[in-house]
């Protein structure tokens, strides 16, 4: 037994904390908090400042990072009597320097190692048992329950590190019970081991321990289930049957046997297993003993679509990436990332049944439920257990524990040449234990992120389809030649996604009375569009809103808002003006939500929503609480100020020296350089489409003087010699001429001549757009224009 010392005593297998004897320290700060966690969790480790701070903020570090951890590492000092004796400064690095009466990890991961070496011993099941008890005991609760409970980073470093300890937990649970049904009663276990299938459904020896269990206490029917919903669980959830060793245990328990199966076909212990290389029990480097198999080719990728169409271009770059990084020292990634439903798995797989003849050892498909309706992300600890068992290894063979999990399937696959594909990854940390090594293996990597943090990982973008793929893809789908004119609009209204073309084509296959027009015209609404998009229990509302629900709470603000202006592109500026922030935060956000796939960006700097995500956006709960708090009126007139300030200050350098008459911008504390007569015309021209936009927008919210204002200033700048002219004289309005305040038909008036400016330079769809929104203007409303809008 290993004596507890007086002390220090840091605590991190349930909430964090740290004792003075039976006193808690106070801990300073939720940085420092974290900082603390990180270590505790690498005992003896030297983790470096950028390390740390990644724990803590993950990927979205503040500028001062290095310094806020070396303040925690401080305040930890000060705040804890006697831990500068154990928190160490390694260069510009830190370590905690701590042995087992100072940690419960480190004395945790020493009763482990004890318990082997009295295994390896020959010590019988007694001692056995009291070490693991005993190992079992330091738990108070979920690793780091405290600090993992509360954190944002839902695939963070303290996440990661907490799920490794997890799984020696689990490994150790396993192995006490294998132990506790051999020397005790069997009927003495069933309750634990049913607390441990409830938490770990797919877990085949757990539930073979429970069958065994079961049928040693004379409860052959119960057990006879257990293996019934096991078999209908893997087959539902992986699509596979239950491994050889749990089918031998189904049969030993219809014969009645359970008991000289239990004796004479016992699984290997967890302590016999490969160890893993790597720091364990605090300082002590453990070293696999790692007999190496041959591999067994085996190929478990899904069929490709038969109807694949188009990617071309993408196809060919991920070949040739393929195909030349093949040639390289250390295994290759690539990451085919892109919005949900725009066909990347489609294409990884295309391009996966391509390349299978390069990687002769095997072919190996895992989806790892990273945005997957009512599916959790597959922990790295299940999916090679399945990634094992396609090498032919017996589950009764693979490791409980994680690291050891890693080793064999290193292992295994060192000097093959093997493809893996992972497809709708959620993070970084979810395939690092997954992938293969050596040289000449391939990781192909599916993701609505851009996971380009891994070392070495090669990106490939997929991004909408073309419009002669998708006319393809709709005649390939429908057969024959469809309706031109209706295809082409039904291709707009899918804005390149192949997901929504092939819903709607499914949608009408099933409704024999529809045309491709009547399906068109449902379409045509564009609040309507993503829920019409649906074909069986599939829809790209339920696809995008997955993307949706994994943002941070201020990204779905910041869709909201962009939500307002879904055909506008635009940038850090006028972002900041619309959210209410500065440029920096602004672009932040922008990039956050590019990186999920969510944003689209056309030309550096510039930022786009997809039309299908601003539809999902406004039919969320968060849209309708956005709208009922005002968020929409204050946003829209903060771009509208931004737009305006910009165009007078343009004006203003175009030689119209009194801005125009009418209402002068708002405040609008955050502008683009314009220095020049060129800058002003150009950055006006940019943002043209953004501002039709606005302008359009304005019309609900009666924003009427600004907005004429507005749209002088664009008219002037698009004709500054005066010459474009627009009679109003025979233009109709709506209801026979119905009354509009004064105000409304200056915004009328100022639209009408905007759309004439813009069809006189060829704009064309800008122009038809103002005249739809001056035809549409509505009457006056009572009490005229909203104060302040003037």
């Amino acid at each position: 037994m290993i004596a507890e010392a007086e002390g220090l005593r840091f605590q991190v297998l349930g909430s964090v904390a740290v004792r003075c004897g039976d006193v808690p320290a106070r801990l300073p700060s939720t940085v420092a908090r974290r900082v603390l966690t990180v270590l505790m969790l690498s005992p003896g480790e030297v983790l470096s400042t950028p390390r740390l701070a990644k724990a803590v903020w993950g990927s979205c570090c503040p500028a001062t990072a290095s310094n806020q951890v070396r303040k925690a590492v401080a305040q930890l000092r000060q705040a804890i009597p006697g831990a500068g004796a154990y928190l160490l400064t390694d260069g510009p690095n830190y370590r905690l320097n701590v042995g087992a009466a100072e940690s419960d990890l480190v004395e945790f991961n020493q009763r482990r190692l004890r318990t082997r070496q009295l295994a390896e011993g020959g010590a019988g099941a007694i001692p056995l048992i009291q070490e693991l008890q005993a190992a079992l005991s330091l738990f108070r609760g979920q690793v780091a329950a405290d600090v993992v409970d509360g954190d944002e980073l839902e695939n963070g470093l303290i996440r990661a590190a907490a799920r490794v300890v997890e799984e020696r937990r689990l490994a150790v649970q396993k192995e006490l019970i294998s132990l506790r049904l051999r020397s005790s009663p069997p009927a003495l276990v069933i309750e634990d081991l049913r607390d441990l299938v409830a938490q770990h459904p797919l877990a085949e020896d757990l539930r073979a321990q429970l069958m065994l269990a079961l049928s040693l206490s004379g409860r052959q029917a119960d057990a006879l289930a257990e293996y019934a919903e096991i078999r209908t669980l893997l087959r539902d959830e992986l699509g596979i049957d239950p491994d050889r060793s749990l089918a031998q245990v189904h049969e030993a328990v219809l014969r009645g046997d359970a008991f000289s199966y239990l004796h004479s076909g016992v699984p290997a212990r967890y302590y016999e297993q490969p160890a893993v290389t790597g720091l364990d029990a605090g300082r002590h480097l453990l070293t696999p003993g790692v007999r190496k198999e041959p591999v067994k080719a085996a190929c478990t990728l899904p069929h490709a679509l038969t109807d694949f169409v188009g990617r071309r271009e993408e196809a060919d770059t991920l070949l040739r990436i393929a195909r030349a990084g093949s040639q390289g020292p250390g295994p290759l990634l690539i990451c085919v990332d892109g919005m949900g439903g725009i066909g990347k798995t489609a294409l990884a797989l295309h391009a996966a049944h391509r390349l299978a003849p390069d990687y002769p050892d095997g072919q190996f498909y895992v989806d790892l439920h990273g945005f997957s309706p009512r599916e959790r992300p597959r922990e790295p600890a299940e999916v090679l257990q399945v990634l094992l068992r396609s090498l032919g290894v017996e589950t009764q063979r693979i490791p409980a524990d994680l690291d050891s999990q890693m080793a064999m399937w290193r292992a295994r696959l060192a000097g093959s040449k093997v493809l893996l594909l992972l497809d709708n990854t959620a993070s970084e940390a979810q395939i690092v234990p997954l992938l293969p090594p050596g040289n000449g293996s391939l990781t192909l990597i599916t993701s609505r992120r851009r996971l380009y943090g891994l070392d070495g990982i090669e990106p490939c973008l997929v991004s909408r389809m073309s419009s002669g793929d998708s006319r393809e893809l709709v005649k390939r789908l429908l057969g024959g030649e469809p309706e031109s004119e209706a295809t082409e609009r039904l291709i707009a209204y899918c804005g390149g996604l192949p997901l929504a073309l092939r819903l709607a084509v499914a949608k009408l296959r099933s409704r024999p009375t529809w045309t491709l027009s009547h399906l068109v015209e449902r379409l045509g609404d564009p609040h309507r569009r993503a829920a019409e998009l649906q074909a069986g229990d599939r829809s790209v509302r339920s696809v995008l809103q997955l993307s949706f629900d994994a943002l941070t709470e201020a990204q779905r603000h910041a869709l909201c808002a962009l939500a307002l202006v879904p055909e506008a592109s635009m940038d850090a500026y006028g972002a900041a003006a619309l959210l209410g922030t500065g440029p920096v935060e602004a672009e932040a956000l922008l990039e956050g939500l590019l990186d999920v796939n969510l944003l689209e960006q056309p030309h550096m700097g510039r930022y786009a929503l997809h039309g299908l995500v601003a539809g999902v956006t406004t039919g969320a709960a968060e849209f309708e609480q956005f709208l009922r708090g005002g968020g929409r009126r204050s946003a829209l007139r903060r771009l509208l100020d931004h737009h305006l300030a910009v165009t007078t200050r343009s004006c203003l350098l175009l030689g119209r020296p009194d801005g125009g008459s009418g209402a002068g911008p708002g405040p609008a504390p955050h502008l683009p350089e314009i220095n020049s007569r060129k800058a002003a015309t150009e950055i006006c021209e940019r943002e043209l489409p953004a501002m039709v936009e606005v302008l359009r927008a304005c019309e609900p919210e009666e924003f009427y003087v600004p907005a004429a204002q507005l749209a002088r200033d664009l008219r002037f700048v698009l004709a500054p010699e005066g010459g474009v002219r627009y009679e109003t004289a025979g233009v109709g309005a709506p209801g026979g001429g119905a009354a509009r305040s004064p105000e409304a038909e200056e915004y009328r008036t100022a639209l009408l001549g905007l759309a004439a400016a813009c069809r006189n330079v060829g704009l064309l769809e800008e122009g038809a757009r103002l005249t739809a929104a001056a035809l549409g203007t509505g009457r006056a409303r009572p009490g005229g224009v909203r104060s302040g809008e003037r």
